[in-house]
This record gives structure tokens, C-alpha cells and sequence, in this order.
């Protein structure tokens, strides 16, 4: 009986950690999660996943941020209509703003708000630090990336 009790415990830990696998290097995702990323339309050739978080399964729920662009899918095969897809390229986002919950039912969040007027949201459900980390590596490619495109907006 103990044994049985200690085999549900680690299937049932194995159930949870394959769901949430918390922040990941994009380097660490899959070939076939990779291209599962790019049939959705959010990866070009030459674009690469800096940091990557699910809440669920990686087919169901991704959040990341690319070389490129900041991107948030959910994918709910039960009611089609609750899907998205919200992605936005630097160049194109007026301002972020992090929303930071410590509440465990709460998720954190970026808000992006797109220079079109159009804003959504990139979840992040990790310990504080991961959180922070992936938020402000975010802001910073979004920085940094909007620069470089203002400075050769200067230079034309």
C-alpha cells in the first residue's frame, strides 16, 4: 500500500511539472515545440525564443519573448472561441507595463500596448525571481530593439 501511495505521489508530481514547466531558455524547448511555435505563425527563419513559460501544456499555452518580438498563444481545442494569438515586434510597441502578483492564485503579467492601440498580455506563472528575470530581459530586448530601429529611422 505504501508503495502504491509513493508511485501515485510521483506521477502525479511528474503530471504537474510536465504542465508547468516554469520559465525555460527557448534553447531548451523542443524541435517539435519549436515548430508546433512557428505552424502558429510566431517564429520566422530567423528568430529565436530568448525566454519561454506555459501555464499548461506547451500546445496549449505559451508565452515568450524572441530576438524579435514579445508573443502569448492559448490554444483551446474544447471552445475554439476562447483562443489567441497576440504577438507584437518591438518597433511596434508603445510601452509595457509588469504587473506583479504574490498571491498564488494570481498570475503575473507584461502588459504590451502596441502603438495601434491594441494591448494584450503575457503570463508568467514562476517564482518571483524567474518572474522578475523574464520580465526585465523582456523590457530590455524591447529597449534595446526599439533603439536601434529609431536609429536607423535617423539615419535614412
Amino acid at each position: 500500500m505504501k508503495k502504491l501511495r509513493t508511485l501515485t505521489g510521483v506521477i502525479i508530481v511528474s503530471f504537474f511539472a510536465a504542465c508547468q514547466p516554469g520559465v525555460q531558455k527557448g534553447a531548451a524547448l523542443s524541435r517539435i515545440y519549436i515548430n508546433y511555435i512557428r505552424r502558429l505563425g510566431l517564429l520566422a527563419g530567423d528568430e529565436h525564443i530568448i525566454l519561454f513559460d506555459s501555464q499548461y501544456k506547451i500546445k496549449v499555452s505559451g508565452n515568450f519573448f524572441t530576438n524579435r518580438r514579445i508573443a502569448a498563444y492559448w490554444t483551446d481545442e474544447n471552445d475554439p472561441a476562447k483562443s489567441y494569438i497576440n504577438y507584437a515586434f518591438y518597433p511596434d510597441i508603445d510601452s509595457i507595463k509588469r504587473r506583479y502578483f504574490k498571491v498564488s492564485a494570481d498570475v503575473s503579467y507584461l502588459e504590451v500596448y502596441k502603438s495601434d492601440g491594441e494591448k494584450f498580455r503575457v503570463f508568467v506563472k514562476a517564482d518571483s525571481a524567474a518572474t522578475k528575470c523574464f520580465f526585465n530581459s523582456a523590457v530590455l530586448m524591447w529597449e534595446k530593439r526599439k533603439l536601434a530601429a529609431l536609429k536607423y529611422t535617423m539615419q535614412q
